[in-house]
């Protein structure tokens, strides 16, 4: 191969190599840091504690805020992350089973959810709480 031949193909090729190199630092500087947690994660990342104690299949009850409308997007949306957290376990928008998960936004006195027939299991923090349904057998 003539030595100009020679000389253009290393020089092109050294071009290249600069080129991707420098690519290669400016996506780099990019993506320094990790990406932040989405919002799913850092949902479901709060009912870890509660899935472990729950049973890996069957159906459970769900309940939030007293008042809240069955149509509300938010109530509606944090039933479907919750549903999805506890998966394979069902997750009903009802309390009618033995065990239903509380979703509460506001206060809920003990109480007034003994009046209704629920025991609190266990309080996970968050306004997630594990609640017996004794009504139910």
């Amino acid at each position: 191969m003539h030595p100009r031949a020679v000389a253009a193909t290393l020089l092109v090729a050294g071009v290249s190599l600069f080129s991707a190199f420098r690519l290669f630092t400016q996506t780099a500087d990019i993506y320094t840091q990790a990406p932040a947690v989405d919002g799913v994660t850092e949902y479901t990342g709060r009912l870890k504690a509660l899935k472990e104690i729950l049973p890996a299949t069957g159906v459970i009850g769900y309940m939030t805020d007293p008042g809240t409308p069955a149509n509300n997007t938010d109530a509606v949306a944090e039933h479907h992350i919750i549903q999805y957290a506890l998966a394979p376990l069902v997750v009903v928008p009802n309390a009618n089973q033995k065990f239903v998960v509380g979703n509460f936004h506001k206060t809920i006195a003990t109480g007034s959810l003994r009046d209704q027939g629920f025991k609190l299991v266990r309080e996970f923090g968050n306004g997630i709480a594990l609640l017996e349904n004794e009504k139910v057998k």
